[in-house]
């Protein structure tokens, strides 16, 4: 194994052994899972040469010399091309994306390995020692040294950190839970984690735009083209799309919003009618609703034929002359008999809130009554919508950590 700090700035020798130069810097691409080194920068005074990997012949890290194959090469000035990385300076002491371990860390080494008759960089190395060696063996003495090895295949670079074009695929952050996605999006730079949003589909994006902070929402939306923008804000929650709007300038908000899909538009709209801590901005307005007069086989088949089921689907809401009368639970509209009548197994007697109420007062209701949803109401006793319990706690969470202090994301 070989690591970039123990040959950087160490002696390039040509066929015969002679010195042509040090080792400033080794460039790979990085379309690759193991990127295969493409070249080295040699350094002779002021010169900075280009010295392809097919005349390398040797990298020895304990001896800290690189030998060439020849001892001719081209003394032409190094020109950068898109596409190429230079690990020095665009990886070493840059932060990259630790998928498995869902977080950023900062690069302190790189670890290369000759894999198959070329060299290729096969990980990095995240530990403090790392940095302690990269001062020498004095920052070593008394320490106890270790390595903390992060497989390349597991890292996801950032296109960002490199001042040309690169083409760098973002698939694998995708499969992540959206709420690690959001904790990484907050924490890199705006820059950063735009190009992230970037590159994911639009029910993706939307997802984890859901769970970044306000601030950050705000400015990825308006930093990215309206229709992109839009899109986005259609996949989101109504509330949720609701929320992001107003951190906008009313002019931009707008804009979005006679961009999106006139239905999408309305049920935002209808969120923005409310309070920004009023259960009416927080509610979902994704529910099933049947006659009193259905059957639990109607109930069923209602469910069945929908294109979008409400998530999560808890129950089925019964309704009588524009008013709510009582649901059905989900277990039971699958335990009964399809013929029952689904007021013969329908709860009554429910609790419910108005849009108007405040959220807490609607999450005190849920946490009183242990309720997984909450029905919320108009003045004439129409169903609007829900409250759930994940509304309540995204209400609730906040103040505790306040109370609590927030954790900072470990990097």
């Amino acid at each position: 194994m070989i690591f970039l700090a123990s040959i950087l700035d160490q002696p390039v020798q040509g066929k015969s052994g002679e010195v042509i130069g040090k080792l400033d810097d080794l460039i790979v691409r990085v379309d690759q899972h193991y990127p295969t080194l493409s070249g080295l920068i040699v350094r002779d005074g002021r010169r900075r040469f280009f010295v392809p990997a097919r005349h390398l012949q040797a990298l020895n890290g304990i001896a800290g010399i690189a030998r060439l194959a020849s001892s001719t090469v081209d003394l032409q000035p190094f020109a950068r091309r898109d596409g190429e990385v230079l690990l020095r300076q665009d990886v070493l002491d840059h932060q990259l994306i630790d998928v498995t371990g869902r977080r950023i860390v900062r690069v302190n080494d790189v670890q290369l390995a000759s894999v198959e008759g070329s060299f290729r960089v096969i990980g990095i190395d995240i530990s403090p020692q790392a940095l302690l060696r990269r001062l020498g063996p004095r920052a070593l003495a008394g320490r106890i040294v270790g390595r903390q090895i992060i497989d390349w295949a597991d890292a996801q670079y950032l296109a960002s950190a490199a001042p040309v074009q690169l083409k760098v695929s973002y698939d694998r952050l995708a499969d992540l839970h959206p709420v690690d996605l959001a904790r990484i999006v907050d924490a890199l730079s705006y820059r950063e984690s735009a190009e992230i949003v970037a590159a994911l589909d639009n029910e993706t994006a939307a997802e984890t735009l859901e769970e970044v902070s306000d601030e950050r929402v705000a400015d990825l939306l308006e930093g990215m083209d309206q229709e992109r923008a839009a899109d986005i804000l259609e996949e989101m929650t109504p509330a949720a799309a609701a929320d992001a709007l107003e951190d906008l300038e009313d002019e931009v908000a707008e804009q979005l919003l006679a961009r999106m899909e006139p239905e999408e538009a309305a049920d935002v709209q209808a969120h923005l009618a409310f309070d920004e801590d009023s259960a009416g901005r927080i509610m979902s307005t994704d529910f099933v609703s049947i006659s009193a007069s259905a059957t639990v086989g109607d109930a069923l088949a209602a469910v069945r034929v929908l294109e979008e089921v409400p998530d999560p689907l808890l129950a089925v809401y019964v309704t009588g002359e524009n008013a709510l009368l009582g649901l059905v639970r989900l277990r039971n509209l699958i335990l009964a008999d399809p013929a029952t009548p689904v007021t013969e197994v329908m709860d009554g007697d429910l609790p419910t809130v108005h849009p108007e109420d405040r959220a807490e007062d609607a999450a005190r209701v849920l946490a009183e009554y242990n309720l997984l949803a909450v029905p919320v109401l108009d003045k004439a006793g129409r169903m609007l919508g829900t409250v759930t319990v994940d509304d309540a706690l995204a209400v609730l969470l906040p103040e505790i950590w306040q109370r609590r202090g927030a954790r900072p994301f470990a990097a």
